[in-house]
């Protein structure tokens, strides 16, 4: 599991988390600079082989990560429209997605992708 630590250590390197955004416009900035990293962090802990015993746990904290995907292309889409409520609907879903994702990786022992990123990286 510390390839899987290295890959998240690798994601976090480069992004920064969005915190309270001012603008619409800093969503799409944000969400732009973000998706390509994080689905090409999600490739490479797809591709790791997971030890048997924990593979349903990795399908659970990959299914979760997947889902923080997809409402963070909600999330800015729906700043494209100007679309208030459904940027607060998607932005809590990936909250709720991203929670279940730390869940998971934190029942596999993991060190970094089991801790929400802070600003102060």
């Amino acid at each position: 599991m510390k390839h899987a630590d290295a890959v998240c250590s690798a994601y976090r390197s480069q992004t920064k988390p969005l915190t309270t955004p001012r603008s619409y416009d800093s969503i799409i900035r944000w969400g732009r600079r973000t998706l390509p990293l994080y689905a090409a962090a999600l490739e490479k802990l797809r591709a790791l082989e997971a030890p048997k015993a924990d593979r349903a746990t990795v399908a659970t904290w990959l299914a979760a990560d997947r889902k923080v995907q997809g409402a963070v292309r909600d999330l800015v889409a729906a700043a494209q429209r100007r679309d208030y409520p459904s940027v607060t609907a998607a932005a809590s879903r990936a909250q709720l997605a991203g929670n279940a994702s730390r869940r998971a990786a934190n029942a596999l022992g993991l060190q970094v992708c089991g801790t929400f990123a802070t600003t102060g990286r």
